[in-house]
């Protein structure tokens, strides 16, 4: 006896339904091979790069292509003072850089480090805690925090991605930005390890601040890639104030020791991302990436203002000694290196001329 209509209709539904789960699987397939393929890419990318500055912007570019995301930033783990830093930004305000820095369990970045486990918020919105600093605006949208994670487990740093549509994170874009985020931390500690060697050669004996040699190749790569991207950069180059007077009054061995301070002090109060170098002999240059010229000048007044708080040459019974700063910023007061260099040397000695103890920017 031959097969009825509705065994017919029986078979073609079972077959239907046949189709649709293959049709899901190869399409899982074809996404899984996609994401291997994406990954295999992102290796080989960053396996080219030792530099640290280099891996940070191969490492936003592959975010930001890869991963379709348009705000999104690289923290890492300072293990001397157990907090978080920017260390590589793109999409968040120069505000935003600069009061993001966290310890374990503040902010999302901060909970991600003190759990070792990643945190997505559909909805920021209907947080009451701040995910950056405390102060910060609102943000809105979804958030994606991920670990950055050395081979022994130990977190030290985290991805973050920020989306302004609300529920544009699911469990598939975690999984793989969290096979993203183990390339880098791969790849971050191979340039660390490598960036520690070099620059032993890199340091200044006294200070143990960067040398000039090094400032002045590092200094024309960020501007560089500051133009290439179109990208906020300011400089602050400082000199000390009367300095070869406090050397002939209290001897060379005090003038090291009051460098030494200087340079500690100008230290503690900048950014992980910012580069200090010694200069010259009592002059400091600070390269401020991401940052324009009205927050450059509010930098250069804080240290100038540290430094006069140290009062060196106070116990002595004479005159502290001070600090005074020229400010510059690409593109407004230059577009090439030295041409920066200069504008902000003038601006400086403008402040000498002026009374010292000051800061002064580049066409002020």
């Amino acid at each position: 006896m031959g097969e009825t209509k509705k065994d017919l209709e029986k078979k073609v539904t079972t077959l239907d339904k046949e189709r649709k789960k293959l049709t899901k699987a190869n399409q899982k397939l074809n996404q899984r091979v996609l994401e291997l393929y994406t990954l295999y890419n992102i290796s080989k990318s960053l396996s080219l790069s030792l530099q640290l500055d280099e891996l940070f912007e191969t490492t936003m570019k592959v975010i930001g292509e890869t991963l379709n995301v348009s705000e999104y930033n690289l923290m890492l783990l300072d293990e001397a003072t157990n907090q978080l830093y920017m260390q590589a930004v793109h999409g968040f305000d120069d505000d935003c850089i600069r009061k993001a820095v966290l310890s374990p369990g503040e902010g999302i970045p901060g909970q991600v480090l003190k759990d070792g486990k990643a945190v997505m918020v559909d909805d920021l919105g209907r947080r009451k805690d701040w995910v950056y600093a405390k102060g910060e605006k609102p943000l809105k949208g979804s958030h994606l925090g991920i670990p950055l994670k050395r081979p022994d487990g130990a977190v030290i740093g985290v991805m973050n991605a920020h989306k302004p549509k609300r529920k544009s994170f699911n469990k598939e874009d975690v999984r793989l930005f969290e096979a993203v985020a183990e390339h880098v931390a791969v790849a971050l500690e191979n340039a660390r390890t490598y960036q520690k060697t070099r620059d032993l050669s890199h340091r200044d004996d006294l200070t143990g601040l960067f040398n000039r040699r090094y400032f002045f190749e590092r200094f024309e790569r960020e501007v560089e890639r500051a133009k290439r991207y179109n990208r906020l950069f300011s400089m602050i180059l400082m000199d000390l104030d009367y300095f070869k007077r406090y050397n002939d009054a209290y001897g060379h061995l005090s003038g090291d020791r009051a460098l030494q301070a200087v340079a500690n002090e100008l230290r503690k109060n900048i950014r992980k991302v910012d580069i200090l170098a010694r200069y010259g002999g009592e002059e400091f240059v600070i390269i401020l990436p991401e940052t324009n010229k009205e927050d450059a000048v509010l930098v250069a007044d804080k240290l100038r203002s540290s430094v006069e708080e140290l009062g060196l040459g106070a116990a002595e019974g004479g005159d502290i000694l001070t600090l005074t700063a020229g400010i510059a910023s690409l593109p407004l007061d230059a577009t090439e290196a030295f041409d920066l260099i200069e504008a902000a040397d003038k601006a400086m000695y403008m402040g000498k001329a002026q009374g010292r103890n000051c800061v002064r920017a580049a066409a002020d």
